[in-house]
């Protein structure tokens, strides 16, 4: 289990939110403290927890342990995918938030 890679999903959902990181501590009942350790990697969260964001949030258990959500994406884009390293597929990831960003401003 890579701590700081679901720390990194983490934050990225909660920004996505607009959440500052009291207000989404808040609602899943931890301390800001603990949420910055979390998202920093520098600890790990309990199934609790994680249960408790999934459920206050529309996230994905799957996406915050292993980077992966149900989808819709064609099979030749899922094999392509599924050929690249670990490190290769965070740079992707890096890059399409990047798009993502770019493209919504239009």
């Amino acid at each position: 289990m890579d701590k700081i890679l679901i720390g990194k999903r983490l934050r990225r959902q909660r920004e996505k939110f607009s959440l500052t990181r009291e207000k989404f501590s808040e609602k899943i009942y931890i301390s800001p403290q603990f949420l910055a350790e979390i998202e920093n990697g520098k600890k790990g969260m309990s199934a609790e927890t994680l249960y408790k964001i999934c459920s206050v949030f529309p996230i994905s258990a799957d996406y915050l342990l292993f980077g992966k959500e149900a989808s819709n994406v064609n099979a030749p884009v899922l094999d392509i995918l599924s050929s690249l390293t670990e490190p290769q597929k965070n740079i992707l990831e890096e890059l399409l938030i990047t798009f993502q960003d770019i493209v919504s401003k239009y």
